[in-house]
């Protein structure tokens, strides 16, 4: 795979998606037929997207524009006396989601967030019941009045995991669970092994 670059915006969704699959079968399964791709093109994009050494290595947002066309929000703001640049391309997989890049001047590193764009409603979880799959973001999985969170395992791309104390809608009881994220969006949340101790 090496020197076959991810070229296209379709394809970085479509390597995000490949993760889901697993994580969230039956949602990933229904949006695989709605932008006519299959399990296997998302799997070659996936491999190009971690393996290539190519669009997942860019260090400038000049280079995600050469590859994935203009942005569709970009803005820039001065931090602590360096150029902070911000782009972001509007996720046709997920609509209402941009994955935007920051570029912070003389740094040699881009660092990736997912947003909700403005003209798209947020969600308003008031239980756990309301947390199915795809239904928010990291962010807002955090700010959402369901209880404190902290963060469990993962860099935020494939298999991160957040905590959540919040009531059981079964029992009306205080426990703990586990939030499990792709890319940023919710997959699933479970009850937390037994075996894990918040705070630590």
């Amino acid at each position: 795979m090496t020197g076959e670059p991810v070229t296209s915006f379709y394809d970085f969704q479509l390597s995000m998606l490949h993760a889901m699959c697993a994580s969230a079968p039956e949602q990933a399964e229904a949006l695989l037929a709605r932008v006519g791709a299959t399990r296997g093109e998302a799997a070659v994009a996936q491999k190009r997207w971690w393996y290539a050494g190519a669009t997942n290595n860019f260090t400038t947002i000049a280079e995600y524009v050469a590859a994935w066309g203009p942005p569709d929000t970009e803005r820039s703001r001065v931090e602590n006396g360096r150029e902070a640049r911000f782009a972001g391309w509007n996720l046709t997989f997920w609509p209402g989601l941009q994955v935007e890049w920051l570029q912070i001047q003389d740094h040699s590193a881009l660092f990736r967030n997912l947003l909700r764009l403005p003209t798209s409603p947020p969600p308003s979880p008031t239980s756990v019941a309301d947390l199915t799959p795809w239904s928010c973001t990291w962010a807002e999985f955090h700010q959402a009045p369901l209880g404190p969170t902290e963060h469990v395992d993962g860099f935020g791309d494939i298999g991160t995991v957040a905590s959540l104390k919040a009531t059981d809608p079964e029992t009306g009881r205080d426990r703990i669970y586990w939030a499990h994220f792709d890319w940023c969006i919710l997959q699933s949340v479970e009850p937390a092994p037994d075996a894990y101790v918040w705070g630590q």
